[in-house]
Parts: structure tokens; C-alpha cells; sequence
């Protein structure tokens, strides 16, 4: 008797898939210096309204990429870019209120 193989199991990423994953992460690493960007400002100051349109922006442009990278995996991809793709929408719009929230605290 043979054990199945989950190699075979799971879908390989492709392309699209793989682009889902990268804006996924480029939306969290956005928001991760967001933060230590709002952490290192000193008692009393707060992040200029520059770096707050920069953070608000980038991730309203992660959002929407993201968006349109889940109309592409829907279409071409497997499960996992849909996943990334969601994830990314999330992470970015998290990224927008973040932004906003951090600035108006300040």
C-alpha cells in the first residue's frame, strides 16, 4: 500500500500568483515603515503631511494593484494568488488608515 503524495496535491504558483505574493509584502513592508517612521519622530513632532500623503498614497496604489492583480489570478491563477491578492487589498487599505490615523494622533 502507497502513502498519497501531497506534491502532486498542491497547485504550483504561477506568475500571477507570484506578483499577488510581491504586493503583498510590499504592502506590508510599507506600513512597517510607517511605523518606525512614526516611532523615531520625537516627543511633540508628528509625521509632516508629505510623508503621510507618501504612505497614504503607496498604499492606496497597493490596494488598487492588488485589486486588479485578483481580477488576473481569478482568472489565471490558483487559489493561492486569490489569497495574496485579498491579503494585499487588505494590507494596503490598512496601510491608508494607518497613515491617517498615525497622522491626525500626532
Amino acid at each position: 500500500m502507497r502513502l498519497p503524495s501531497l506534491k502532486d496535491d498542491f497547485p504550483k504558483p504561477k506568475l500571477w500568483d507570484l506578483a499577488a505574493l510581491t504586493m503583498l509584502a510590499l504592502g506590508g513592508a510599507a506600513m512597517v515603515a510607517n511605523l518606525l517612521a512614526a516611532k523615531n519622530t520625537g516627543p511633540g513632532s508628528a509625521l509632516s503631511g508629505a510623508q503621510t500623503s507618501l504612505f497614504a498614497a503607496f498604499g492606496l496604489g497597493v490596494c488598487v494593484g492588488c485589486l486588479l492583480l485578483l481580477g488576473k489570478t481569478s482568472k489565471e491563477g490558483t487559489i493561492w494568488g486569490n489569497l495574496a491578492a485579498v491579503g494585499g487589498m487588505l494590507v494596503g487599505l490598512s496601510g491608508v488608515l494607518l497613515a491617517a490615523a498615525l497622522w491626525v494622533a500626532a
